[in-house]
């Protein structure tokens, strides 16, 4: 069966490795599939000895019969993420492999528009390695289409595991934010939000991910959890809350509406069902009225249609089409 090698930070928590956990646990139909990291936590130093060491195992399966794929699937975000990878596709296209880019970034956009150069520099590379450009969604490939032409739209897949409309005990005043602590997120406004809420609901809490400690007692820090743990927040949770400034696909927003979780997200965020009420970035009245108005309402019904797009079954027939096309291509 042929072999797709998918390179990408699949040893970094996250929702990219996720992703990639996901497609090489289930590759499509006649495929099998395996991971190379390409990242690590930690210094710049580390980072980049992560990425060395990665080349330097991808090269040697190029040499080795037994071990070389039979194409290549890079998983990218904008900036440095890309600067590394791009080395990938190169030696794929020098060892007549064909490659297949896919961006994660939900800032991919706003990189490649910040200089023209660099957008020029990009549509070179992929052009120069014949790579094949994946984008997350319909309204990615019309963002991203004045920088990189013509691209490919899939949807990232959500768990298989997951049971869509589960019963559960929920907290009431539980809102749930799972981010990193990273100010794209928009950890600090989500606690603005829940501060200034509490004086009218005293009960509300803010169950947030990515710290380990807080000075206010009506936040509970979750620091870094396991699938398991994630999922019982979310089908714990009264509300979870996406305030991020970019998002490529944020996974944990799908995963919450399977739970059966009200999702309320920022406007910035462009790859989600329409279906999902938004919120205007970082204006906090209006978060406040949208979340208000959530934590008052019944708990909404969601069919299971809204999700269809996102099973792995539909995703794994899509990288199939793409893979062997691009197989014949080859």
């Amino acid at each position: 069966m042929p072999k797709v090698l998918h390179i990408g930070p699949c040893d970094t928590p996250g929702g990219m490795a996720n992703v990639m956990h996901i497609l090489a646990e289930h590759p499509p139909e006649g495929w099998v599939a395996e991971l190379l990291p390409s990242h690590c936590k930690g210094s710049l130093w580390a980072k980049w000895r992560a990425y060395r060491r990665a080349r330097n195992a991808f090269s040697q399966m190029l040499r080795d019969e037994k071990r070389r794929p039979d194409m290549i699937h890079i998983h990218t975000a904008a900036d440095w993420s890309w600067w590394r990878k791009r080395r990938f596709a190169q030696m794929a296209y020098k060892a007549r492999l064909p490659n297949i880019v896919h961006i994660h970034s939900g800032q991919f956009d706003s990189w490649l528009g910040s200089s023209s150069k660099r957008a020029q520099n990009f549509n070179n590379d992929v052009q120069q390695n014949n790579s094949q450009v994946v984008v997350l969604s319909e309204s990615w490939k019309e963002r991203l289409s004045q920088f990189i032409g013509d691209a490919v739209a899939i949807h990232n897949p959500m768990e298989p595991e997951l049971e869509f409309g589960k019963v559960t005990t929920r907290e009431p005043n539980k809102v749930l934010f799972l981010a990193r602590d990273d100010p794209v997120k928009g950890g600090f406004f989500a606690q603005r939000l829940i501060e200034s809420l509490r004086h009218k609901y005293p009960e509300l809490v803010l169950a947030m991910s990515g710290i380990s400690k807080s000075q206010n007692s009506w936040v509970r820090p979750l620091g870094w959890m396991s699938e398991a743990e994630k999922k019982h927040q979310l089908e714990s949770a009264r509300v979870l809350i996406v305030p991020s400034k970019f998002e490529g696909q944020p996974m944990v927003a799908l995963e919450a509406i399977a739970s059966g979780t009200p999702v309320l997200l920022s406007d910035t965020i462009h790859s989600l069902p329409s279906e999902i009420p938004k919120a205007k970035f970082e204006d906090i009245e209006d978060w406040q009225d949208k979340l208000e108005q959530i934590l008052t309402s019944p708990q909404p019904t969601y069919p299971q249609s809204i999700l269809d797009a996102y099973t792995l079954n539909s995703i794994q027939d899509s990288w199939k089409e793409l893979y062997e096309s691009l197989l014949v291509q080859g």
